[in-house]
């Protein structure tokens, strides 16, 4: 069994074809979803530190308790949790990557954009 961990929002519509994507970038069985609304706003503010160390707490169970050998980071068109531009959300995607790195600079962290057609795609960074 192999996994991958995902911040994603918990918005329905993106669940499945941001699984789906990162099954095969990662080439694993599993993801673990980690769902917020807006994950990216509320890893790149760290405003509330209550629901960033919630965050923090599941990724480390996917980590050390799955074997998680990549994370990513998920923003998407139409978020009513960080309702802000793809490029702004690109910010705060890189932001919260930068966040995630702080505490797991040995594994691999990447960052997604769902568009309106829930086609996902990786960003580059």
């Amino acid at each position: 069994m192999s996994f991958c961990t995902v911040i994603n929002c918990m918005d329905g519509r993106v669940q499945l074809p941001v699984i789906k994507y990162l099954q095969e970038r990662f080439n694993v069985d599993y993801v673990d979803s980690i769902t917020e609304p807006g994950p990216n706003l509320i890893l790149a503010q760290q405003t509330n530190i209550n629901i960033v160390e919630s965050i923090f707490n599941r990724i480390k169970i996917s980590v050390d308790h799955h074997g998680s050998v990549g994370i990513a980071v998920a923003g998407h068109y139409g978020c009513a949790g960080n309702p802000a531009t793809k490029e702004q959300q690109t910010v705060h995607t890189i932001d919260a990557i930068r966040c995630i790195k702080s505490r797991y600079s040995d594994i691999e962290i990447i960052g997604l954009w769902v568009n309106e057609n829930w086609e996902v795609s990786e960003l580059s960074i």
